[in-house]
């Protein structure tokens, strides 16, 4: 998959924010209703004649709030990449792989 920013919020949010907080900020300023991303998806490997397709927006219902539960308890479920690969292993050649022992690397943050 892979997120397009909007031109609804592109280059609203600065770079040199990147690291700490201080984009929050930034965030403040993205108006209600906003569309955020463009998504789109290939259905095969690119080298197997796949193609990209937008298939959503991620948009939002209002504005963007901030509260400790999203600070603290809002979790986003993650689909492994080998349940893929079994479904078509075919794809298996073209798939990135990262050198961190097989792992997520978010995987820490989801124990």
């Amino acid at each position: 998959m892979r997120f397009e920013a909007h031109s609804d919020v592109k280059g609203k949010i600065s770079s040199k924010n990147h690291g700490n907080m201080a984009y929050m900020e930034d965030l403040k300023k993205v108006k209600a209703n906003s569309t955020l991303y463009n998504v789109y998806a290939w259905d095969k490997p690119q080298q197997l004649g796949g193609k990209e397709y937008m298939i959503g927006t991620l948009k939002l219902n209002g504005s963007l709030i901030s509260s400790k539960f999203g600070d603290k308890d809002l979790y986003f479920r993650h689909q492994r990449q080998d349940d893929d690969l079994k479904l078509h292993p075919e794809w298996e050649p073209y798939c990135p792989r990262y050198s961190l022992d097989g792992k997520c690397p978010f995987q820490k943050l989801m124990q």
